[in-house]
């Protein structure tokens, strides 16, 4: 079985190049919303209660932009260079501007350099805080979250042990679901956080990565 666990929502995915390619599971916002190969929903782990609170308080300050990811909706508190340049990087459509009415907040991001992380923590005391981009981070349900998380929950959705999972990696926000799996696979290409966390690293992800590695675990 072949999953995908992203940042993106299912309408970013349908903005890529993907060539037909199905899953049998999407790990959609960083494992807060699980799903399985035909879209069906599985799981998940929305912002809530003080973690929530803290984040539309940082949304309807507007000092730095913040989207809001709902299942329905994604949207922004207004929109600046850092969100232009970091949603190019990904290929990624720059969220509309819009204002909360009170839906389900599965996730949330915020866009900040990193000379900001620890002031954005301080702020979101209790939520958990990861780096996509330079000048971008999610913002997930307190731990348990993100795609560890996410995976455990298909896993057990689907009799699938931890132990037979492999994980491929480049971001700060892989490094929990790479310690998590069976085999953690960092590319070449990722930051020193998940080639840490990873058993072993494989070649950049432009130099056929993620095949080698398949090929270095017998499953080419």
């Amino acid at each position: 079985m072949v999953g995908l666990a992203t940042g993106r929502s299912q309408a970013e995915l349908d903005e890529l190049p993907l060539d037909g390619l199905t899953f049998d599971a999407l790990l959609l916002h960083n494992g807060q919303m699980i799903l399985d190969g035909k879209g069906n929903y599985i799981a998940g782990n929305p912002l809530g209660g003080e973690a929530l609170e803290r984040v539309l308080a940082l949304f309807e300050a507007r000092e730095i932009p913040v989207v809001l990811i709902e299942r329905e909706r994604t949207y922004i508190s207004f929109v600046n260079d850092d969100v232009v340049r970091a949603q190019a990087d990904t290929h990624t459509s720059v969220p509309p501007v819009g204002v909360y009415e009170g839906a389900t907040v599965i996730q949330a991001m915020a866009y900040v350099d990193e000379s900001k992380t620890e002031w954005l923590r301080r702020m979101l005391v209790g939520c958990d805080v990861t780096r996509w981009h330079a000048k971008a981070v999610d913002i997930n349900a307190p731990s348990p979250g993100g795609k560890a998380d996410g995976l455990m929950r298909w896993c057990k959705a689907n009799g699938v042990d931890l132990s037979e999972v492999v994980t491929f990696g480049d971001a700060e926000n892989d490094v929990t679901m790479l310690r998590a799996a069976g085999v953690g696979v960092a590319m070449g290409n990722a930051v020193e956080e998940a080639k840490e966390a990873a058993d072993f690293v494989t070649a950049d992800i432009d130099d056929d990565g993620v095949w080698n590695a398949l090929e270095l675990l017998g499953l080419s």
